[in-house]
């Protein structure tokens, strides 16, 4: 049986679901072992922040070290964004099938040997294609830890800690940011000599390689499909809906094609999915996009400045602190006011505003308001990545998280290529004040969408619903 392919019919399906959930029993249970499932997820979002992170303050240190222009050194991240785009649909399809655990084996195990590619080329002057071939792999695993926030907190976490759960994995990504965009630039500079840029160079990223290591190995010895008994009503439910319309895990291969055809074309004729959609994919890469960009426009606008690698790489360093912040705020908030709503549309609307004080502030050359423009980006980039990723999964209930957040990434994947390859043109051709604009403009119109969009509340109407009924 395949999905339907309207609201109505979704709803209906819910209720009589519930129904036969109940008859199954509706029995809960809480596991001590989420919160090493939690770990696992957080530390290879954080792996993934420290790399996305670590070029962008040192790109004319590594142009110089691998003797190419920095637009070469750009596409260190802009690779992990091409690869998005062109795998994003098959492996969601795969990983619909093949489960949550062989999944997350597939993520960690990806790190791991990405990272090691990368390693060894930082061993070398020459070893530019060995990072971009550990960087094309690492795409491949980024694309999942984009999509495993949602359905680990759905999966293993009650209703009342799954917002936090969420939340903890976007800190992971904040920390990981961090720590990458401050520790790149002190450890290597451009007045090292060539062998200390390469032992510095390696050894940052074998550190990285370990950590890699040991989540690959904590993910095969202990991640499951499932908790043996689900830990809430909503999630209950989901199970009970799959054993009545059919898990693409257990059904053939034309059948769970038919399943996932009906599933893609449900979400993308729902204007609903289609705005929450669009607005992630613009929101999410904005600080990202600094990370490669803000070292060069900052030498564009203040030449004369001195040591300007270091002090993009602390100011993105505070981005990334302020958008944990904004994460980890956000996800008690929303547990506590479920007002999903309003807290997207004051992040989208606020990170907008910091977007333009960015803009100001290369228009008149003001570093301050460029630095207070960036750490403001990052609290509102926190709380608007956060909460979407929350209503995204409440309007498309009782999808699976899973599927729904590996569509969404491709809208991330497309904006994270568009920003600095636009970007980088125009600020080579136009200035930093055409460069800067792009996101304001985008996520300017991210925030009027989401106005415009009525909220359902699915998942959290399974709860209550629940809850009534015991």
């Amino acid at each position: 049986m395949v999905p339907p392919t309207t609201s109505d019919e979704s709803e209906q399906l819910i209720e009589t679901n519930s129904e036969k959930a109940l008859l199954i029993g509706p029995t809960t249970k809480v596991y001590l072992k989420r919160w090493l499932i939690l770990f696992i997820a957080s530390g290879s979002i954080f792996l993934r922040g420290f790399n996305e992170s670590c070029y962008g303050p040192i790109n004319n240190v590594l142009a110089g070290y691998f003797k190419v222009s920095p637009w070469q050194i750009d596409w260190f991240i802009l690779t992990q964004s091409v690869v998005y785009i062109i795998i994003a649909v098959p492996m969601s399809w795969i990983t619909a099938r093949i489960g949550f655990r062989k999944t997350y084996n597939i993520m960690t195990s990806t790190f791991l040997l990405g990272f090691i590619l990368i390693t060894v080329g930082m061993s070398t002057q020459f070893g530019f294609v060995s990072v971009i071939i550990g960087e094309a792999i690492l795409g491949a695993s980024y694309l999942i830890s984009w999509s495993i926030p949602p359905p680990t907190a759905a999966v293993w976490f009650p209703s009342n800690e799954v917002a936090t759960a969420v939340a903890i994995q976007v800190v992971g990504r904040g920390l990981g940011e961090s720590v990458g965009s401050v520790i790149a630039p002190e450890l290597i500079n451009i007045d090292q000599s060539l062998d200390e840029k390469r032992l510095r160079l390696v050894g940052m990223f074998s550190a990285v390689t370990i950590l890699a290591g040991i989540l690959t190995i904590c993910s095969v010895l202990f991640v499951t499909d499932y908790p043996p008994l689900p830990p809430s009503a909503a999630q209950a439910k989901v199970i009970a809906d799959k054993a009545i319309q059919g898990d693409m895990q257990k059904q053939s291969f034309a059948e769970a094609l038919n399943h996932y055809k009906q599933i893609m074309k449900q979400l993308f004729t729902d204007w609903h999915f289609v705005g929450y959609w669009y607005a992630f994919a613009v929101c999410n890469p904005v600080l990202r996009n600094n990370s490669v960009l803000l070292s060069s426009i900052l030498l564009q606008v203040f030449p004369s400045q001195a040591d300007l690698d270091s002090k993009a790489g602390l100011v993105l360093m505070g981005g990334w602190i302020t958008y944990t912040i904004g994460g980890f705020i956000t996800g008690p908030l929303i547990t506590k006011t479920k007002r999903f709503k309003e807290i997207v549309l004051f992040g989208l609307l606020f990170e907008s505003i910091s977007c333009l004080v960015v803009l100001l502030g290369t228009r008149f050359q003001s570093i301050n308001c460029i630095y207070a423009g960036v750490l403001a980006q990052g609290i509102f980039q926190g709380i608007a990545n956060t909460s979407l990723f929350e209503i995204i999964v409440e309007s498309t209930y009782p999808l699976s998280a899973m599927l729904v957040t590996m569509f969404t990434v491709i809208g991330i994947g497309i904006i994270r290529m568009g920003y600095p390859i636009v970007g980088r043109v125009m600020l080579q051709t136009i200035g930093a004040t055409a460069c800067t604009a792009v996101p304001f403009v985008c996520t300017m119109l991210a925030a009027i969408v989401v106005a415009l969009l009525k909220p359902r509340y699915k998942r959290s109407k399974a709860d209550v619903q629940e809850v009534d009924k015991n």
